[in-house]
């Protein structure tokens, strides 16, 4: 955003955004007094694309408003770096066959972080056991 010189607003220029179990949001705000501009850069995370597509609308909207409303000069990028992942039911279900059957607890829920390298992840925690069985078990691969 780029405003006349003086006309600059005080504060922050984003409202608080969504942050739950469907998406999250994270942005920082960077001002340039001697250009009178301000640079808006984050991310959002969501598990569908229709959250992705409806907190990315919302970012969008509140950064349009909080232009319109200080009259400055709004210019807006959205870049798509992955889609929402969805693990692959076959391998899913031999992994949790294959925990279940050394007597480990399989239980199913999403992660907020990315596992750009694997087909699946999970979270052994301080688990050994979990992790020597993973690491010894052809075909699961620990990645640190």
């Amino acid at each position: 955003m780029h405003w006349r010189p003086g006309c600059e607003p005080q504060g922050q220029i984003l409202p608080s955004l969504p942050n739950g179990e469907r998406a999250r949001c994270s942005f920082v705000e960077r001002r340039d007094e001697a250009t009178a501009s301000c640079s808006i850069t984050g991310q959002v995370q969501a598990f569908t694309e229709l959250d992705l597509r409806r907190t990315v609308d919302s970012v969008l909207r509140a950064i349009s408003a909080a232009s319109a409303l200080s009259e400055a000069v709004l210019e807006a990028c959205a870049v798509r770096l992955a889609s929402p992942a969805v693990p692959p039911t076959a391998t899913l279900e031999a992994l949790a066959w294959d925990l279940r059957d050394a007597g480990f607890p399989v239980t199913f829920g999403r992660s907020w972080s990315a596992a750009p390298d694997a087909e699946i992840a999970i979270e052994t925690g301080a688990d050994t056991d979990l992790a020597e069985f993973l690491d010894g078990n052809s075909p699961w691969e620990v990645l640190e």
